[in-house]
């Protein structure tokens, strides 16, 4: 019969010690990498996403008294990434270090959670909503929106919907709508406030044109009204665009008549394109073979925007 070997208690300490030595090891290493991620995640700040025509949509519902959600959407991103003017389309270069660490070791990667979002909702730099929003705790992306539907509580209705009337008359049916705060991050056991800020210029009525002035023009004596038969001339018309982040296009045209005559003589038709918060100034080129006088209207679409103001006598 084989003789049992009896385990010497020194084996056995120096076996506890070196397990507790791994734990220790593994242990520090994942409470550092935890630790390391929550200090790199009080770096960055929260992309709050909400699109013009969900704006525009929501606006104008709550504008014809109806009960609506307002969709957006959430992502973490570097203090240095800027979504007012659009989602944006790159990945900046801390989510490819990220990408790269999760496929190497998954201790180095640990995905954040978000909960509650503080917010505040400015039409025209007047505050219209202010609010703290208590979401579930959800996981957030470094490179996808994580989607919120968010119920604004609109107090003042009236006030709201002047500063929407004053807003599109002044900007040719373009709102500024800012939205502000923080979003509650969780990490773990930790958690921190990220900030975010992003303004969006929603249309909520149909955006047009303005006419600002028009007049006869000859080729060599500038703004006149009289010419001679066969001398050309154009009618010269300026434009302004109020938006201020909407380019406006439209279809112009200009109709000449006869003094007296139904029928108009001349009519040229132009697209006419003006960037935002710039003046246009377009030409309709005439030449005249009958003496009498003239007159020019001048439409956009349905919308007569000169009616006969000046005569041109041509002899």
């Amino acid at each position: 019969m084989p003789e049992e070997k009896l385990i010497n208690k020194d084996e056995v300490r120096g076996l506890l010690l070196l397990v507790l030595l791994f734990v220790s090891v593994v242990g520090g290493r994942q409470l550092g990498n935890y630790y390391a991620s929550y200090q790199e995640m009080t770096q960055l700040k929260v992309l709050f996403e909400v699109t013009e025509e969900e704006l525009s949509r929501y606006i104008n519902s709550v504008i014809s008294g109806e009960n609506s959600d307002l969709e957006v959407g959430i992502v973490i991103a570097s203090p240095t990434m800027d979504n007012s003017a659009g989602i944006v389309t790159s990945t900046p270069d801390y989510v490819n270090r990220w990408l790269i660490g999760l496929t190497v070791s998954p201790l180095v990667v640990n995905q954040p959670e978000a909960s509650e979002v503080e917010l505040e909702m400015l039409i025209e730099e007047t505050v219209v909503d202010e609010a703290l929003y208590d979401f579930p705790k959800e996981k957030i992306s470094f490179i996808a929106y994580t989607d919120r539907m968010m119920s604004l509580d609109i107090e003042d209705l009236e006030a709201f919907k002047s500063i929407i009337e004053t807003s599109v008359e002044e900007y040719g049916g373009e709102v500024k709508v800012t939205f502000r705060g923080q979003v509650h991050m969780h990490l773990l056991f930790l958690d921190t406030w990220l900030p975010y800020e992003v303004t969006r210029y929603p249309i909520v009525s149909a955006p047009y044109l303005r006419y600002v002035d028009s007049d006869w023009v000859s080729y060599t004596e500038g703004s006149v009204l009289s010419m001679s038969v066969d001398e050309g001339g154009y009618v010269v018309v300026d434009f302004r665009n109020p938006t201020r982040l909407h380019s406006l296009s439209e279809e112009v045209t200009c109709q000449i008549f006869s003094v007296g005559e139904d029928e108009p003589v001349l009519s040229i038709s132009k697209t006419v394109s003006v960037p935002p918060s710039t003046d246009g100034q377009y030409t309709f080129s005439f030449r005249f073979e009958e003496p009498g006088d003239y007159v020019y209207l001048v439409w956009s679409g349905d919308r007569l925007l000169v009616e006969g103001e000046k005569v041109l006598s041509v002899e």
